[in-house]
């Protein structure tokens, strides 16, 4: 068994103690567990989380994303020069996809490694989503497994070489809608009643959103909440309870939010409205709007456009991963 089969099987071990509810092993027992020899970044596997709704068979939806998703799962991406030893910040990444679909290899792989090259532990949380038999990924099961995954991290951390309370979630489109599940309290009441947990323990440090599902209302996704509710998707107090802007508040971490004014998918109405929201409870926010740009964008770049599929190469909104990592420095 090479290196990176031995700390494949120690995080693997970690995680089920957490997944199962036991104490995490101390560092000392994880001996093994170390970074390889030629000091690069690096990643695990697909490691599970102990949630699983159907034996759903995971298939591509189209080149990058996935779907049919029934089991919730995190990979991790770890820096160069990463010990098990340190406390850094993580960031737990939840790929947008209007709860159908997951866009796991733009707004997931690559994020995981751009937090990597600037120091960070990187977190991909595949959650639960079915784009042919929605009741896989109906509420509250991404919201459960976003839980379990920040859960598993915090309680971890010092066997992953995290800081706990350096732990921030970033997420895209409508992965910024449950990210934002777990930073507000939208999902306290469903954290404490059906994850068995206090919704406190598994807020996050810092909301990092990027053309964000916000509200319910008016300029809603609806797509994102069809496939989030079901036949649900018409009762007004759960289009209310959804709706992240009616649920900011004195726990709600710092934000750092990006849109493009020209998103034809997720209107930009959804991030001035958080902004607002911020305004009204007090709540530290640093947004950033771009004149141009269609919805996700991810980079912007030529690395996650794919395919020269160039409407998604934006010079203009390039700037905002140095925009996100300044802030995350300020604020960790």
């Amino acid at each position: 068994m090479n290196k990176k089969q031995i700390l494949f099987s120690a995080l693997f071990l970690t995680f089920a103690c957490a997944s199962a509810g036991a104490a995490p092993p101390e560092p000392s027992a994880l001996g093994a567990f170390c970074p390889p020899s030629e000091g690069k970044s690096f990643h695990s596997g697909w490691i599970s989380l102990g949630l699983k709704a159907a034996d759903l068979k995971e298939k591509q939806a189209s080149a990058g994303h996935i779907t049919d998703v029934g089991e919730a799962q995190v990979l991790l991406h770890f820096p160069a020069g990463w010990k098990p030893q340190d406390r850094r910040a993580a960031l737990c990444i939840f790929p947008g996809g209007g709860y159908a679909i997951q866009a796991i290899e733009k707004e997931g792989c690559r994020i995981a490694g751009w937090a990597a090259e600037h120091g960070m532990v990187g977190v991909i949380v595949k959650y639960r989503v079915s784009g042919t038999n929605n009741a896989v990924g109906r509420f509250p099961g991404p919201l459960l497994d976003a839980r379990q995954a920040l859960r598993t991290v915090r309680e971890n951390a010092s066997s992953l070489g995290i800081d706990p309370l350096r732990i921030g979630v970033m997420g895209f489109s409508a992965g910024g809608h449950l990210a934002a599940n777990l930073a507000t309290s939208v999902g306290d009441e469903d954290i404490r009643e059906q994850g068995g947990m206090d919704p406190d323990a598994v807020r996050p440090n810092a909301l990092m959103l990027s053309y964000p599902v916000i509200t319910a209302g008016k300029y809603a996704h609806r797509g994102s909440f069809q496939c989030l509710l079901g036949d649900q998707a018409h009762n007004q107090a759960l289009l209310d309870k959804f709706s992240i802007e009616k649920h900011i508040d004195a726990k709600t971490p710092p934000v750092f939010v990006w849109h493009t004014m020209t998103d034809d998918a997720v209107p930009v109405e959804n991030t001035l409205m958080l902004i607002q929201a911020c305004r009204a409870a007090g709540v530290s926010i640093e947004a950033h709007l771009f004149p141009e740009g269609s919805h996700g964008l991810s980079l912007a770049n030529a690395e996650t456009a794919g395919n020269g599929f160039y409407a998604h190469i934006v010079e203009c909104v390039q700037c905002w991963p140095d925009l996100a990592e300044a802030w995350l420095r300020r604020l960790f």
